[in-house]
């Protein structure tokens, strides 16, 4: 797809909040043998340099172009394998592209590891005000937060124990409450957040449509179908790393159904 496809109403308009204009990402593919060499740094420098050992590539993504302004909610469709969480990973700037560029106008945040960058040894209320800070947020608007925090997560007076002490459950009431703080101009999902019991999930499935609602723009990488037409309205189909459809949500999933599934029974 040479150039951008852009999912909202005016396809001239020109405060995009994220673009990547034909982005590719190739990773070297090490033999067996060259695992001494990545044991070793200076053999693997040297031979990267003066032996120039000639190496195969895997081409993970390549030539993908989108373009997303406010209120674009695009899902990502494809097989395991596609390359879905590469790309969403790749927009969110954890992975650089070999080739073409991202560029963004505003946050962008994907929820893929919500527990990622708490401290274990911080109390819950000080990985709150951690996380809040490395989000951009003022002192005093975390502050304003913490009570919300509380009510959201039933840590109670737990709060002020370090996380280490935490159950799994307490520390992912803790771990999707601060996640979930700020909405951002583009929100990236790799599947749906869910967890603990009947009454806490009700409580994630708020809170995520309220964050999905109040975000700029959405992604979306999900199996399931229910969940994707809840919530996207187009639709960006991937096979083995290329774009093979872009358009409508309910043409991409029928194409995904009709093309894509028929290929790989046949």
């Amino acid at each position: 797809m040479a150039n951008a496809f852009h999912f909202g109403s005016d396809p001239d308009v020109n405060d995009f909040l994220l673009e990547a204009n034909a982005v590719s990402l190739s990773v070297p593919v090490f033999q067996p043998g060259d695992r001494q060499l990545l044991a070793n740094p200076v053999r693997f420098i040297t031979d990267l340099y003066l032996a120039r050992t000639t190496r195969g590539v895997s081409h993970l993504l390549s030539d993908i172009s989108l373009r997303l302004v406010n209120g674009d909610r695009l899902g990502i469709i494809g097989a395991n394998g596609a390359g879905k969480s590469t790309l969403l990973r790749l927009l969110a700037g954890i992975y650089q592209p070999t080739a073409g560029e991202i560029r963004t106008n505003g946050t962008v945040k994907g929820l893929f590891d919500i527990s990622l960058g708490m401290n274990l040894e911080a109390t819950g209320l000080e990985n709150i005000y951690m996380r809040g800070l490395q989000m951009g947020l003022r002192l005093a608007e975390i502050r304003e937060m913490v009570p919300s925090f509380l009510e959201f997560s039933e840590l109670g007076d737990a709060i002020e124990r370090p996380m280490n002490t935490y159950s799994t459950g307490m520390r992912l009431r803790l771990a999707v409450a601060v996640s979930t703080m700020r909405a951002p101009d583009v929100l990236l999902l790799d599947e749906w957040i869910g967890t603990g019991d009947a009454h806490f999930r009700d409580k994630v499935r708020a809170r995520m449509n309220k964050l999905v609602e109040d975000s700029g723009a959405l992604v979306l990488a999900t199996h399931n179908v229910g969940l994707m037409r809840s919530l996207c309205t187009s639709g960006l189909v991937i096979d083995q790393g290329r774009t093979v459809f872009v358009g409508i949500l309910d043409d991409a999933i029928d194409f995904y159904r009709e093309e894509i599934t028929k290929k790989q029974s046949g």
